[in-house]
């Protein structure tokens, strides 16, 4: 009876052992898939950070750089004072570099996103595309501002969206459209150009670009596309 007696309690302690390093052997393994995870966000933000660089510094060389090298040579050619035509050059040079300028300005950090808030900074961005291509921003519900980092974040998602359709899509309608309640935020980017491989594409930096900014908003998202029938990108964002 006693041994029998010794054998349970000896089964019952190896099997709490066992499940004991069970659950430390779980709990080991999701805490190093959480490091990889930050690692990888880190190294993400880190590429989306240096690839914002790269353009910036491409509009600086192309825009500002070549049109003061022109004014440079301009303004340094004695003769070139000498008739009106010179003058027109150089003349329209000048509000060319401001509005260079400014939209570096704008690539850096949206100023009107600060004062007039996300809604009104989409309608100006919409407003001053020079393209075929007509943006419909659509409120389902009064949107309510959220923080300046959310804010900035999907007004980022937006306008990489908008700058694929304008280079890729072929599209001559883009639709804009945020639902807002009190438990989320859902926002749909949609068009109806040519469409294209979402698992090919997703690789690609625009694609990427907006996946991290998801990410960081604690935000799930899908995409859909259909060839020559658009593509469509429904952003869920909880609300705590």
């Amino acid at each position: 009876m006693v041994i029998i007696l010794i054998l349970i309690i000896t089964f019952i302690l190896l099997t709490y052992r066992n499940f004991i390093h069970k659950i430390i052997l779980e709990k080991n393994i999701q805490h190093q898939q959480e490091i990889q995870h930050q690692k990888n966000n880190v190294i993400q933000g880190a590429k989306v950070q240096e690839e914002e660089r790269k353009r910036i510094a491409q509009l600086i060389h192309d825009d500002i750089g070549n049109k003061l090298n022109i004014l440079s040579v301009w303004l340094n050619n004695p003769n070139a004072w000498n008739n009106e035509r010179s003058k027109e050059i150089v003349a329209k040079q000048i509000p060319e570099l401001i509005e260079a300028t400014r939209n570096i300005s704008h690539a850096l950090f949206p100023v009107n996103l600060e004062h007039y808030g996300m809604i009104l900074t989409l309608e100006e961005l919409i407003a001053n595309i020079e393209s075929s291509l007509t943006v419909h921003l659509i409120i389902v519900h009064p949107y309510t501002p959220g923080a300046m980092y959310f804010e900035l974040q999907l007004y980022r998602i937006i306008q990489e969206y908008l700058s694929n359709v304008l280079k890729h899509a072929e599209a001559s309608q883009m639709f804009i459209q945020l639902r807002d309640s009190s438990k989320y935020l859902c926002i749909t980017l949609s068009d109806n150009g040519i469409g294209f491989d979402v698992n090919s594409a997703s690789k690609g930096m625009g694609l990427r670009n907006i996946a991290s900014r998801i990410k960081s908003m604690d935000a799930v998202y899908r995409w859909k596309s259909i060839k020559n029938k658009g593509s469509q990108l429904t952003i869920v964002i909880p609300k705590t």
